[in-house]
Parts: C-alpha cells; structure tokens; sequence
C-alpha cells in the first residue's frame, strides 16, 4: 500500500498525511515494512509498502516481550482454545498437534 491508499482507508481516523508519512517511516526504520515499488498519484510518486513479518509473527513477538514464560505461554494458548466454541477448538487443537509434529519432525532431522 501507499501513504495515499493508507490516507483514504483511515477515514475514521483523525490521521493527517503527515502522520502516516512519519508512521511508515517508523515501521521501516523498525524493518516492519519495506519498500516495494511506487505508484504515479498525478505529477508525484508514492512509495509501495509491503510488510516484512507476518500478523502472527508480529503478535508471537509482542507476547514474548511481555516476558511471558514457557507455563504461561502454554496457559495462554488453553485459554486461547477455550475462548473459541467447542468446533473451532477442535480445529485449533488439530492445527496445533501438526504444527508441533512438523516441529518435532524437524528437530529430530536437525540432531
């Protein structure tokens, strides 16, 4: 996305162009975004940001800042799996049991 596109989906926002010009910049000096390209808006250019991580690598870092130990970081996902209904959390507990048979399955390669 450009400053522009950013500008005009934060309508309900109190956002200036200034703001979100100093907002993506912060994000790049952060390496959250980088640049991707640039799109002609009449006589100027705008810079294309992509995201550099994921929605869920940007929440996994957020949680372990917050020093979260490996109990509470077991806790918290229970107790994400319980906020869902019963259906979605037996999806997610078989999402789960893949994702840490993947990453046995990989650690056992890498002895």
């Amino acid at each position: 996305m450009t400053s522009v596109e950013i500008s005009n989906i934060s309508v309900d926002r109190s956002w200036n162009g200034n703001y979100v010009h100093m907002m993506l910049r912060s994000l790049q000096k952060k390496g959250r975004i980088k640049v991707c390209g640039s799109l002609q808006y009449g006589t100027q250019y705008a810079r294309q940001f992509v995201p550099i991580i994921t929605k869920e690598q940007y929440a996994a870092e957020l949680i372990m800042s917050k020093d979260i130990g490996k109990e509470s970081t077991a806790a918290m996902m229970v107790a994400m799996i319980n906020e869902k209904n019963e259906e979605d959390g037996e999806e997610l507990i078989q999402q789960l049991e893949k994702i840490i048979e993947e990453l046995k399955s990989k650690e056992s390669k890498e002895k």
